[in-house]
C-alpha cells in the first residue's frame, strides 16, 4: 500500500524545529503510519547531519526536477502490472520525501553551521548519576529533560548521551543535530521523541517509546519504533514488539517498581539499582522461573519476602546479600 501524501512545507518546519505543536503532531503521525518512507527520511536527514558544507548547493533546483518528473505523465500500466506501478510510485514518492529533506536539512546547516561548529567544540561533558533509590531530573543545554532512574548514571556531550542504567528522555528536536543515546550495544536516535530506555549492563537494553519515534540500531542492523513500540536488543538480537507498551512500562517514573513475567537476571539487577542489594539464587530451577509483581516505597525486607513467596522459595539476608534457595516443597 502507498503512503499516504506529505506535506513537504511542514515536514521542513518540523524538521528546522519551527513547526506549530498541530503541525509537529501532524508529522509524527504520518511518520508513525509510514514506517518505511519515515525510515528514508531518518538516514537522509542523519547523512545530511554529519556533512561539512564548502559551497552553495542547488538543492532546489534538484528539488523542482525530482516534482517535474513526478508530475510528467508515464506510460499507461497495464493491468497485469498493477502491483509493480504500485512500487514504482512508492518510491518516486519516497525519493521526493527525501529530496525535501535535503533541501530543508542543507539550508539549515548551511545558515547554522559556524553556530553549531561552536556549541560542539565548546561544550564538555557532563556526568549526572542517582544513588540507589534515587531517581533525579536533569535539562541539558538544549532544553531536552532526562528523569535517570535508581543508581543510574549519564555522561552527556552536546546531544550524544552515553546511558548506563535506565532514563526517560523528553528530548527537543534538532534536525542539524540529531540526538543520540549509547546504551551497552545498542544506539538509540530520536526523531522529536518521548521515550524510555532501560540498560541492565548484562548485554540487555529496552526502549519504550511514549511518542514519536526513534531508531534503535546495533553494529549490525537497525529498527524503527513508533509510539507504543517496544524495542530490545538481547544477546546480539535486536527485535521490535508493535503496539505492546502500556504505562507499567513507564511506572518506575512515578517510584512503583513492576515486574511483568521478569526472569530472575532481570529482577536481580533491578532489585541491585532500587533497594541495593544482590540477590543470589542457589537453585538452578529457580534461575528458570519468571516473577510478577509490584513495589512502591515498601522495605527491602518486605520485598525480599514477597519474591521468596512467589517463587516457592527462603530468603536469607546477609548484608547487602541475598540468597535464594529452594525449599523442600518447591524440589
Amino acid at each position: 500500500m502507498n503512503p499516504s501524501p506529505l506535506d513537504w512545507d511542514k515536514l521542513g518546519r518540523y524538521l528546522a524545529g519551527e513547526a506549530s505543536p498541530e503541525e509537529a503532531a501532524e508529522i509524527r503521525h504520518w511518520l508513525e503510519r509510514n514506517p518505511d518512507e519515515a525510515r528514508r527520511i531518518i538516514a537522509m536527514n542523519d547523512a545530511i547531519a554529519r556533512l561539512e558544507p564548502q559551497a552553495a548547493l542547488d538543492v532546489e533546483g534538484a528539488l523542482a526536477k525530482v516534482r517535474t518528473r513526478m508530475q510528467s505523465p508515464g506510460p499507461a500500466p497495464r493491468a497485469s502490472s498493477a502491483s509493480r506501478w504500485g512500487r514504482r510510485v512508492g518510491v518516486a514518492e519516497a525519493w521526493a520525501a527525501a529530496a525535501a529533506v535535503l533541501l530543508v536539512a542543507g539550508v539549515t546547516l548551511w545558515r547554522g553551521r559556524d553556530r553549531g561548529k561552536a556549541v560542539i567544540a565548546e561544550a564538555p561533558a557532563a556526568v549526572h548519576s542517582t544513588a540507589v533509590g534515587e531517581r533525579r531530573t536533569v535539562r541539558l543545554e538544549d532544553g531536552t529533560e532526562i528523569m535517570l532512574g535508581p543508581a543510574s548514571r549519564i555522561t552527556a556531550r552536546g546531544r550524544e548521551v552515553a546511558l548506563e542504567g535506565e532514563a526517560f528522555f523528553r528530548v527537543v528536536h534538532d534536525p542539524a543535530r540529531p540526538f543520540t543515546v549509547r546504551a551497552g550495544q545498542a544506539t538509540i536516535r530520536d526523531v522529536g521523541t518521548v521515550f524510555s530506555v532501560h540498560d541492565d549492563g548484562d548485554n540487555r537494553v529496552r526502549v519504550v517509546v511514549s511518542e514519536g519515534a526513534v531508531q534503535l540500531s546495533d553494529v549490525r542492523d537497525s529498527v524503527l519504533l513508533s509510539r507504543g513500540d517496544v524495542g530490545l536488543l538481547q544477546e546480539g538480537r535486536l527485535a521490535a514488539e508493535r503496539g505492546t507498551a502500556t504505562a507499567e512500562d513507564l511506572a518506575w517514573t512515578t517510584g512503583k517498581l513492576v515486574f511483568r513475567d521478569a526472569s530472575i537476571d532481570e529482577v536481580s539487577a533491578d532489585l541491585k539499582r532500587w533497594y541495593g542489594v544482590e540477590l543470589r539464587v542457589t537453585d538452578s530451577a529457580l534461575l528458570r522461573r519468571h516473577f510478577t509483581g509490584s513495589f512502591t516505597s515498601e522495605p527491602t525486607n518486605r520485598v525480599v519476602d514477597v519474591l521468596a513467596l512467589a517463587l516457592g522459595a527462603r530468603a536469607e539476608r546477609r548484608g547487602d546479600t541475598v540468597y535464594i534457595r529452594g525449599s523442600a516443597s518447591s524440589r
